[in-house]
Formats: structure tokens, C-alpha cells, sequence
């Protein structure tokens, strides 16, 4: 009933925000003429249904522009305070710097239509580091593109087709900067807005940020995390009340201690981050549990403790996004090979990862995760010998 309730609220705060978007753009365009006065003079319904289905065009076009256009305001204001590009990533597609140049690769994250990464040097200050304008890009972007065409709107004379472009351009845009410039988390997944409003009142937690932007270099040119200095991993556990940035770091300390090997510390730090139960954001709950379920069959291996943590929800998310995460493909072999034993489907998954593991965004995350199979191999060769 809950989910329905919110589901509805959001319904209807969407219907508000679009009707408030278009009357402001007609006020800002005609002075605000009343709409129903045009119902009084007779409807030309082929206009109307033209009207209609260019509006519907027009939709998805400037969603498309706006959503680059988002991206690349943040790939700008990066560049302009000291940042250097790393990724860019529309959809599924992305284009990465790698050590071998610009490539296209494949990656994607829930709830998101875009990504624009970019990292500071080694040796950067993360007291220091610009942390605003990086943020605040996509707005900004977002709330130029509708200035722009209101600008248009209300200096041109336009033809229906260039109207209900420009209008389109204007909505979109309002409802994408409210989306983003409107603090608010996201399946826990903070908005730009959200990261500002974090950051600029929690100023000892911008070295997580910082930190997150420099792994994801590292691991975007081949690099795996215990290959990466010690000090970017800060070992502080997290409770209820933690903001993502904190969660996140939790989460990159384990992967950490599983890319070492350390085993069973990263099990105790997936229990930990679990135990939060339904105050840890879904985003987590569901990226936790795929790794927890590989650590438990690594080491301990409670088929009880298993069956509890490998629900439908963690295995539909862990199988949909083993194409874009090669980690999840180390979980999906690891949970066929010693939990089910069936090392023919097992083997597709490591199959999966080798050939595609030069077309992950992350290569060093790659490379972790052959070394996670290998481990799987290793510990099923140990059970079969003690049989």
C-alpha cells in the first residue's frame, strides 16, 4: 500500500510540475494568454492531433539533447576547475580514456541515463580539491538550454513544428534542472544537487569524493584497487544515519580486501553494511548482496546463510547487470560452480568475462574479477579433494 501511495504521489507531482512548466513557458512567451480562450473560437482537430504528435516527437528528441547536454555541462565546468575527462557515458554506451587512447565501452548504472566522469591527478589535496562547479554543471547546462528557448520562443516567429520544438526544449529542461538541481536520493543515489548540499555541509567527507573520482581512473586504465595506494581506502564502518559518499567508501574498503584476498575481513564488512537491513539504500542492498553471497561460498560456505541472501530481486539485478559489471559475472560463476555444482553454466560466465573483459568501462575491475574465478576454482578443487 505504501509503494502504491508513493507511486501515485509521484504521479501527481509529476502532472503539477509539467502543467506549472508549460503555463510558465506560454506566460513567459505570450504573457500568459489563458489557454481556454481558444475554446471558445472552435478546435481545427487535425491541427490539435498534429499538435499532439510532434509534441510526442519533440519529447523524446529534447530528453535525448538535454540528457547529453546535462553531461557535457558537467564534462565543462570539470575541465574549467582543473579536472581531466574520463568517461562519458550516454545510456549504455560509453566512451572511456584508457592508457591506449579513447574506446567505447559498455557500462550502466540503475536509475540513470547518463555519466560524465572525471578524475584529479594522484597527488591532489582532497581538502582542496573543486567539488561545486563539477557538480552544479548539468543544471547549469540544463537551465541555459531552456533560457535559450525562450529566448527563441519569444523573438521568432515560428511554424508549428519549430513551436512545439522550443516548447518541448523549454519543459524538459525545467523538469530535468527541478530533477537535479532539487536535492533528493534516488534507490540511494544522490542527485547533483544532493552531492552539493553533502558536501558543502560535510566538508571531511569531500575526500570520499575525491577518492571515488581517482579509483575510477585507476580502474578505468587497468589499474585494480590493491594496486592502488592504501590510504584512499579509509577503514570507518557506517550506521543507519551515514550519507552515501560514507556508504560508498564502506563498499570500495571491502572490494578492496576481496582484491587483496582477504576473504573473510570482507565478509565481516558485508555482514556489517547488511545488517543495516532495509536502512541501507536499495542500490546497496542489492550490490552488497551479490558479493556477500561470493565471500560466504569462499569461505564459510552456510548453504542456509546462501538460500536467506540469494533472493530473486539480487539474482534478477546481479544477472541484468553482469553485461556492464564483470564483478557480477565473478558472483554468477562463483554461486553455479560451488553452490549449485553445475560447472557447465558456470563455465558460461567465465567465458562471458574473458571475452568481453577489454569491453567493460572498468578494466581493472576485470581483472579482479578473473582473479575472484580463479579463487572459485581453486576452493571447488580443495572440496572435491576432501570428498
Amino acid at each position: 500500500m505504501k509503494k502504491i501511495l508513493k507511486g501515485l504521489l509521484g504521479v501527481i507531482l509529476g502532472i503539477v510540475v509539467g502543467l506549472c512548466s508549460m503555463k510558465l513557458i506560454l506566460w513567459l512567451v505570450d504573457g500568459g494568454k489563458p489557454i481556454v480562450e481558444s475554446a471558445t473560437e472552435g478546435t481545427d482537430y487535425g491541427l490539435l492531433a498534429l499538435s499532439i504528435l510532434l509534441a510526442l516527437v519533440w519529447l523524446v528528441v529534447t530528453v535525448m539533447i538535454h540528457l547529453v547536454l546535462h553531461e557535457a555541462g558537467h564534462l565543462v565546468m570539470g575541465l574549467l576547475t582543473g579536472y581531466r575527462f574520463l568517461s562519458f557515458r550516454v545510456f549504455k554506451l560509453t566512451l572511456a580514456k584508457t592508457d591506449e587512447g579513447l574506446k567505447w565501452k559498455r557500462y550502466h548504472i540503475a536509475g540513470t541515463g547518463g555519466q560524465c566522469l572525471m578524475e584529479l591527478p594522484k597527488d591532489q589535496d582532497v581538502n582542496t580539491a573543486p567539488w561545486f562547479w563539477y557538480n552544479a554543471g548539468g543544471i547549469l547546462m540544463n537551465v541555459l538550454l531552456v533560457l535559450v528557448a525562450i529566448l527563441v520562443l519569444r523573438t521568432t516567429g515560428l511554424g508549428i513544428a519549430g513551436f512545439s520544438f522550443f516548447v518541448m526544449l523549454a519543459f524538459v529542461g525545467i523538469v530535468m534542472a527541478l530533477m537535479n538541481g532539487i536535492p533528493m536520493l534516488a534507490g540511494g543515489v544522490g542527485n547533483d544537487a544532493h552531492n552539493i548540499m553533502t558536501l558543502w555541509r560535510h566538508p571531511e567527507l569531500r575526500q570520499y569524493f575525491v577518492r571515488t573520482l581517482q579509483m575510477a581512473g585507476q580502474l578505468t586504465r587497468g589499474r585494480r584497487l590493491k594496486e592502488m595506494p592504501e590510504e584512499w581506502f579509509v577503514d570507518k564502518p557506517v550506521t543507519e544515519d551515514s550519507p552515501p559518499l560514507e556508504i560508498g567508501n564502506r563498499v570500495n574498503f571491502m572490494t578492496m580486501l576481496e582484491d587483496q584476498g582477504r576473504l573473510d575481513e570482507a565478509l565481516k564488512v558485508g555482514e556489517d553494511l547488511m545488517s543495516l537491513g532495509k536502512k541501507l539504500p536499495q542500490i546497496y542492498q542489492l550490490e552488497v548482496g551479490g558479493e556477500r553471497v561470493m565471500l560466504e561460498l569462499l569461505t564459510s560456505n552456510r548453504t542456509e546463510v546462501v538460500e536467506e541472501l540469494w533472493t530473486s530481486t539480487v539474482e534478477k539485478y546481479t544477472v541484468m547487470n553482469s553485461n556492464y559489471s564483470p564483478i557480477k559475472c565473478a558472483v554468477l560463476f562463483t554461486y553455479e560452480l560451488l553452490f549449485h555444482h553445475d560447472k557447465e553454466k558456470a563455465e558460461t560466465y567465465s567465458q562471458s568475462l574473458q571475452l568481453h573483459q577489454d569491453k567493460y568501462a572498468m578494466t581493472g575491475e576485470a581483472r579482479t574479477a578473473i582473479s575472484l574465478v580463479e579463487t572459485a576454482r581453486d576452493v571447488d578443487a580443495r572440496s572435491q579433494q576432501s570428498l
